[in-house]
Parts: structure tokens; sequence; C-alpha cells
């Protein structure tokens, strides 16, 4: 019996955790991945509309900004033509005008009207002065707005502070003039000062930045002509689009613009792709946090889940094991009601069954071999037999009848188990079968209904069982001497030849056995033990099979009842493995018997 444990390769919860994790991963990378991409989409179109819808509404905030300004300008310069000659209320006009509308520093018609907001240079401590040098800077655009653009220029890095002029035609009374409005852009910048991730800036058609989060890009009149988006802009013959662009240091964007024509400028919103793109690496790695927790959670709930049903699985694993140990009573008990509670108790009950099994196979195996018995108990003995080679053997005790009238009959059954122990021992040892007993005689077969390999090899192990017999008997002799406990001599007979092996009786009551003149044969070669004075005799059939292997002496033309031809018989001494006599003589010493026939 193979005694050794095998070991789990790939234990059941190991395999269920790779399942789970695998099934997890891929559920949540799919689901990742087209949730990613959906929603990136979906941000994309998010932004360009919230890019589009921005611009628009800071270029109208912007556009309208720039409509009153000018209109109030033109209003103002109207008022104090009309009242030419009143300086109170010339001066009266322009004081209102500015206190409604305080973030202009400076409204001129050159050549005809220069009007100062003196408020507006004393709360930024501006110097008057910075006008004149200013507008001689502009000039080369005022001869375009003098011959009819309206133009917005960045006024900011004359006067350091958010400012820009508005430049536009002004045509009074058959001339060509211009109109110049100087006034803070503070509500511009305010317009383009947002906490949101889109950039917005107003920029000249030019790329002249006019008003942006960063007043000091505009302080410095930074320019973005070779910007990508005011390129696309400037190209474009729209007045407002959305466009993807990438910039020179390779970024890439998702841009709005809408054309001012009044000023010639625009309002340019971006957003950093990345950005966008942000939004779903941020749900993405939330997913995988809770991927995470979730597949955690599920080879925690595997992990001991699975303890549930490996250890009582493990359980009927050492319950198997102590049964193939013929341990058949096991002490485990069902610890779940469910499917492996019920195989737990099947278990139990398949125990008892076997034990209850082997109880009946040792006790039917006490009158019957065990071989004999598994068949049976297999059904695979039927009422019948088949024809056999096999070795039969015969054993008797001398002088049993006179023995067993000087003793007690308790004693009588006592010494017989105990020499029946000894003997049926050797027997089975050595691969035979005991057919039967009859009397003090033992029949027993090799051969039938199994064989040791072949009929050489069934002849060598009945003449072993005969030399451990002979070794088995002198030690079971020692100790014996007197009436209450005779020395006892045995004689012993094989033979080896066909004979009919199976079930003989009815289909009531069966007996497996060998019958056949082969049987017959052996027995009368046991009975010549006693006139020949030996212990160990095998026929000439037995002989052929096994004479390289066994020291014999020939006893020739021995007349056997129901042969008519006299036949050889051989006195076995002793083979490899096994001391035995040197000569028959020697051997019938040691047997205390006498010579009643010849041999050489």
């Amino acid at each position: 019996m193979n005694n050794k444990k095998d070991t789990v390769r790939f234990p059941l919860v190991i395999r269920l955790i790779i399942i789970i994790t695998f099934i997890v991963l891929f559920s949540i990378a799919a689901e990742t991945a087209f949730s990613s991409y959906f929603f990136t989409e979906d941000s994309r179109a998010r932004t360009e509309e919230n890019n589009l819808t921005l611009t628009q509404l800071v270029s109208q905030q912007v556009e309208s900004e720039i409509q009153s300004m000018s209109t109030g300008a033109v209003s103002l310069l109207d008022s104090l033509r009309i009242s030419l000659g009143n300086d109170l209320y010339q001066n009266l006009a322009r004081e209102n005008y500015f206190t409604r509308n305080a973030k202009t520093a400076f409204i001129a018609v050159p050549g005809e009207m220069d009007i100062y907001n003196p408020n507006f240079f004393q709360s930024n401590e501006l110097d008057r002065s910075l006008v004149p040098a200013f507008i001689k800077q502009i000039n080369p655009y005022a001869e375009r707005a003098r011959k009819g653009e309206t133009l917005l220029i960045n006024a900011s890095p004359a006067f350091g502070i958010p400012t820009a002029a508005l430049l536009f035609p002004y045509r009074d009374l058959g001339t060509e003039n211009l109109m110049i409005v100087i006034f803070s852009t503070e509500s511009l910048q305010t317009l383009v000062q947002t906490e949101n991730v889109n950039t917005t800036r107003i920029v000249s058609f030019d790329g002249s930045l006019l008003a942006h989060s960063d007043f000091d890009l505009v302080k410095n009149g930074v320019n973005y002509s070779t910007d990508p988006v005011i390129v696309q802009m400037r190209e474009s013959a729209m007045d407002n689009s959305q466009i993807q662009y990438t910039d020179e240091e390779g970024r890439k964007y998702i841009g709005a613009f809408r054309k001012i024509t009044r000023g010639q400028f625009a309002v340019v919103t971006a957003i950093p792709y990345d950005v966008v793109n942000r939004a779903a690496l941020d749900i993405a790695r939330n997913v995988l946090y809770f991927a995470g927790i979730v597949l955690l959670s599920s080879i925690l709930a595997i992990w001991f889940f699975s303890r549930r049903i490996t250890k009582p699985v493990l359980t009927l694993v050492e319950a198997s094991h102590n049964i193939e140990q013929g341990n058949f009573e096991l002490d485990i008990r069902p610890s779940t009601r469910d499917e492996i509670g019920l195989l737990t108790k099947s278990f139990v009950e398949m125990g008892k069954g076997l034990a209850e099994r082997e109880r009946v196979k040792e006790s039917f195996g006490k009158f019957v071999n065990t071989q004999i018995v598994e068949q049976a108990m297999k059904g695979e003995l039927q009422l019948g037999g088949t024809r056999r080679n096999a070795t039969i053997f015969f054993s008797d005790i001398r002088s049993f009848t006179a023995i067993s009238e000087k003793m007690a009959p308790e004693m009588v059954v006592e010494f017989l188990n105990e020499y029946m122990t000894r003997m049926v021992d050797c027997i089975e040892k050595t691969g035979g079968v005991v057919d039967k007993f009859i009397g003090d005689a033992i029949m027993a077969v090799w051969g039938a209904p199994l064989s040791s390999g072949s009929e050489k090899d069934d002849a060598l192990q009945s003449i072993r069982a005969m030399m451990m017999m002979r070794d088995s008997l002198r030690e079971f002799n020692e100790d014996r001497g007197g009436p209450d406990k005779p020395i006892i001599r045995i004689g012993c007979g094989v033979n080896t030849g066909p004979c009919l092996a199976g079930q003989i009786g009815s289909n009531n009551r069966m007996e497996y056995t060998v019958i056949g003149d082969a049987v017959n044969l052996a027995s009368r070669i046991e009975s010549l033990n006693k006139q020949l004075g030996t212990d160990i005799l095998i026929s000439e059939y037995t002989y052929q099979l096994v004479k390289d292997e066994v020291k014999v002496a020939r006893i020739p033309g021995v007349k056997i009842r129901g042969k008519k031809e006299p036949m050889n018989i051989y006195i076995v001494l002793s083979m490899e493995g096994y001391e035995g006599p040197a000569s028959v003589d020697e051997l019938r010493q040691e047997l205390g018997t006498t010579q009643t026939a010849g041999s050489k």
C-alpha cells in the first residue's frame, strides 16, 4: 500500500482567486476603457461648446462696451460743439460725462479738441504728458482710422495700467478726421480673469495682446501673431469657430475664437487637451481604486468562503488516507448543511460500510481463502469451474489417531489450532490457497484461483512453503514431549498438473475447490511418506519444473494406487535459502523414522 500522501499543486482557493481576479480585472479594464473613451469624447464636446459659449459671452460684453464707449464719446463732442462759447455748460457737460464714465481717461479729435479726465490721471497717479507721447506712437494707426477703420490698440505699455485706445473715423461738417478714446481696460481684465481651466485672451487682428489674465503680458506688449490659434483665426473666413491646435511646445489645445470687426480684435479661449483628459483619467483612477477595493474584498470573500469548502474537503482527504490504511471507522462530523456536509455524511456511512465489509471479509476469511472471499464479494464466482494447471498440496499428521486417543478433546483442539495456524501461515506467505481441512489433514493449491506468475513459480512456492513448514514444525516441537504434548511428525505431498478449479456444489451452497486426477495423485503421494519414512515428496511433474532449484533424492518405480505404470517420486531435501539434511539417511535420522523402501 502506498502511504505517501499526494500534495495539491494548485489549491482550489488559488484557482478561484485567479479566476475571479481575471474576471474582475478584465471587466473593470473593459469598463474603464469604454467609459474613459466615451467620457473623454463627451468632455471634449462639452469643452468645445463651453469654449465657444464663453468666447461669445466675452466678445458680446467687449463689443457692447466698445460700442457704448464710442457712442458716449461722440455724444459728448456733439454736446460740446453745440455749447461752443458757453464755458460753464461745457465744463458741466465734461464733468457729468466723466462722472458717468470714470474709466475714460482721454477723448480727442486731433487738431480740434483734447479732453482729459483729471480724476482718472489723479487717481491712477499718471502724468498727462503720457498722452501726447502715446498718440505720437500710434500715429500709423491714426491714419488708418482716419481712412475708415475702427481699431482697438493696447495702451498698457505706455501707461503701465490696464488701458486701451479706441480709434475710429469721425465725420463732422464735411471733415474726415478720427476720434481717439483712451480708457481703462480693468473691466476687460476682469472678464478674462477666470477660475476655470480655460485661458481667455483679447487680441487685435495683428496678434497684439489687449487683455489677459496675466496682466504682465499685456503690460509688456506681448504679440501672439505666430501663435497657431491666432494664425488659424486670421486665416479663417468665419467670424467664430472651434479649433484644435498644437503649440510650439507640442502641447495640444482645444480652442475657440470670435472676431469683432468693429475694433478689429478677437476673443480667443483655449484649454489644454490633457486637462480635458484629466477628468477621464481621474475617473479611471477612481474606478481602479474602487476595483482594487472590490478585488481585495472578493479575494478575502473567496478565501474565507473557500476555507469553508476546502477545510471539510481536506478532512475528507485525510479520511480517505485512513481508509487506504484500513482505518474505516471515521471520527468526522459534517460542519455545514450544504453539499459538502452531505458528502461528509455519506463518507462516514461509506466508512461504516467498508468496516462492516472488512469484518465480514475477515470473519469469512477464517473459513475461506481471502482471494476467494474477494472474488465472492465482487460476485465474480459462479457455479462451475475452469481448467487450470495448478500445484496441489496435501499434508497429514503421522499417527494422529493414536495421539488424539491419549489426549482430552479440548487439548486435541488446542494443539491442532496452534499447529494449523503455523502451517496455514506458511502456505499463505507463499501465495497458496488453503482449499480445505480434512481432520488433521490440509489441502492447499498454488495457481488457482490466482497464479504467482507461471507453473514453475507456483511449484517453487509450494516447495518453499513446505521448507517453512519443516522449520516451523521444528520450532513447534522444541517445547513438546510427553503424553500431553507429543512430538508431531507430518508428511507432505505435492503434484503439479491439470485440474478443474471453481465452485462446486449448488446454487444455495457452494465451495471453491480443485478436482481432477492431479489432485488424487497429490493425495496418494503424501500417503507414501509413512512407508518411506520421509516428510516431503513431490511428483515427476513437479520435479521437472523445479529441478534446477531444489536438492532431491529420487525413488524410481514407485507403484501408486490408481496408476498402471510405476512413477518416479522425489524426496525434497533442501532448496536455496533453506537449510536441510544432506542425505535421505540424515533426513530420516532427524525425523526418527526408518526406511521401508529403497531410494537412490
